[in-house]
């Protein structure tokens, strides 16, 4: 007979250190908290983990397999992790394993525990990290009548991040990393100055414009792959399958006649909220009114354009269809920039000019960027591998009073749909946490 399994039970398949020279160090049974992070505003997945190392791995450490010389941690070691919830291993369908492999860059915290063991915590980042921090990129794209970023973004990824011979070692491993990508709109093209990845990549993101011309395009890597996504795209085609509740001390299932006690997989441990509308800092930042003028070098002038909120929020993708009452008096908020706006319609310039994008477009991205992340709550939950960042989560807050009338209620002002925007897994030996920070707008109608 199997044993019952808790929310949160955890099986840790391996947990392992790899050294440069192919030295490995099963570290299962040594880790005391591991910790592996997603955050949609990062490219890629990072991760630490605290052991408490009795074999001394730092003296087991090679630099090279031929004099057999220890050198400690170099940042030339491999971290794999694999895990996944416990389930009934009677059962045909298992959760599937999260494996992940991080290259260690970092060793911090180190202090003596015991007479015979000290601690220490490793940090790990992807692997296509390493390969992205030195390296630049000095080319053009979009040559010859233009492309879409879209694309751009694509080769990008397949020859510098995610190449043939990654997928090829990932595959070997047993380890699926995909690529999904947006569409945008219009075509393009750039001169990339010897950037890094990275910022050619946060480039592209901010340059590029979806069909609708509100875009807020992010790059980031899941437990899934890699991603580069509009946020309004996400939250239009976001599906919810569950959601989960914060029940207070002081709520009656009888009375309600909820059954929370079988439903410890989907409560909500604790929750804090991080920020909750900061209308000072929206209208600052332009949330309501802003004005775009664009310099026009070849053309000898300006164009200018004025972002008014009220006639434009109508246009924004938001979980809970919130909206912002607040009238603005006075100047609005001024972004200075140069344009190529209808050069690709000008007799002139059309031959030689692709089409550029509405001036406005970066203060729509602006007062939306208000608009989706001015409500910010972080939420433990019951381990959950599945959880990943730019999907949505229903979240059902109680109302934590005695007054009769509303006791049972739901407390309106943060339950509703999130966007998740990072993820945490926190393993213990024992179990798995998953904490998440969402993101919604406020239902101000």
């Amino acid at each position: 007979m199997a044993d019952y399994n808790f929310a949160g039970d955890i099986d840790i398949e391996q947990i392992t250190i790899v050294g440069q020279y192919g030295e490995v160090f099963n570290i299962t049974e040594m880790f005391l908290e591991c910790n592996i992070y997603q955050n949609i505003f990062k490219h890629y997945l990072e991760c630490d983990i605290v052991i408490s190392d009795a074999i001394n791995i730092n003296r087991n450490l090679l630099s090279n397999d031929q004099e057999m010389i220890p050198v400690g941690f170099k940042g030339y070691e491999t971290l794999v992790i694999s895990y996944r919830e416990r389930t009934d291993p009677s059962e045909d369908a298992r959760i599937p394993l999260k494996r992940h492999i991080f290259g260690i860059y970092e060793i911090s915290d180190r202090g003596r525990d015991t007479e015979g063991a000290e601690s220490y915590v490793i940090s790990g980042i992807s692997l296509e990290a390493y390969q992205s921090v030195s390296t630049k990129i000095s080319k053009g794209y979009g040559n010859g009548g233009g492309n879409s970023v879209a694309n751009m973004v694509r080769s990008v990824i397949k020859e510098y991040v995610l190449s043939e011979s990654a997928l090829t070692e990932y595959n070997n491993l047993g380890i699926e990393k995909t690529i999904t990508i947006d569409e945008t709109s219009g075509k393009d093209s750039y001169v990339i100055p010897n950037y890094s990845i990275d910022q050619t990549l946060e480039f592209f993101c901010k340059e590029a414009d979806s069909k609708e011309h509100y875009p807020y395009f992010v790059f980031y890597e899941n437990s899934k792959g890699y991603n580069f996504r509009n946020i309004p795209k996400l939250i239009q085609d976001g599906e919810i399958d569950f959601t989960y509740h914060y029940y207070p001390m002081n709520y009656d299932q009888v009375n309600t006649g909820d059954d929370i006690e079988n439903d410890d997989q989907y409560k909500i441990i604790s929750y804090v909220t991080l920020k909750e509308n900061n209308s000072i800092e929206n209208i600052k930042d332009g949330m309501f009114k802003s004005k775009s003028i664009g310099i026009d070098i070849l053309r000898k002038r300006k164009l200018e354009k004025v972002f008014d909120y009220e006639k434009e929020y109508e246009h924004f993708y938001t979980q809970n269809g919130g909206k912002y009452n607040r009238e603005i008096f006075g100047d609005p908020v001024i972004n200075v920039d140069y344009t190529r706006f209808g050069h690709d319609n000008d007799s002139i310039f059309k031959e030689k000019q692709t089409a550029k994008k509405d001036i406005l477009i970066k203060n729509r991205r602006t007062s939306y960027h208000k608009q989706i992340f001015n409500n910010i709550i972080e939420v433990t939950i019951p381990g959950d591998s599945s959880k990943n960042v730019g999907e949505l989560i229903d979240l059902a807050f109680y109302i934590n009073n005695d007054i009769e009338d509303t006791k049972y209620e739901l407390d309106k002002t943060i339950s509703g749909q999130y966007l998740i925007t990072k993820v945490r897994q926190q393993m213990s030996p024992e179990s798995l946490t998953t904490i998440l920070e969402c993101s919604k707008d406020s239902a101000m109608i």
